[in-house]
């Protein structure tokens, strides 16, 4: 696969050249320029056919569609990474907060169980200690 995609670069590399050298042409176009728009048109569509044909060999490369998103919005696709892993930890942070809450109000709400009604609580603890010592 490193091979492939080597060569899938180096194509795309040269079709970013071609199409640069293209844009060049055309921008300062002139009558003598068009048999050099021809050639290099000729090239370019000889490189998308290349790169056409590789394609076969990326079947099982899938990339998010955020990542295009973020192509398309003008955003540097490797920041892409990084702000994913920035919106995971903000969610993990979320989460661990959450189960800190529920792990306080589960305490709580033991307690005040206890209080309530102690013969029953006593009960549900030796219950959970078996259930735990069949577990394992």
């Amino acid at each position: 696969m490193s091979d492939s995609l080597a060569k899938l670069s180096t194509e795309l590399e040269y079709l970013i050249d071609k199409t640069w050298n293209l844009y060049v042409t055309v921008t300062d176009f002139q009558a003598q320029s068009q048999p050099r728009v021809d050639q290099v048109l000729n090239e370019i569509i000889g490189l998308l056919k290349d790169v056409d044909q590789m394609k076969d060999q990326f079947q099982d490369v899938h990339i998010p569609g955020q990542l295009l998103n973020y192509v398309d919005d003008l955003k540097n696709p490797q920041m892409f990474t990084r702000d994913c892993l920035q919106r995971t930890l903000e969610r993990n942070e979320e989460i661990n907060g959450k189960n800190e809450t529920l792990a306080k109000f589960a305490d709580t709400l033991a307690v005040e169980l206890s209080t309530q009604f102690p013969t029953q609580m006593a009960q549900y603890r030796l219950w959970k200690a078996k259930q735990s010592s069949i577990d394992q």
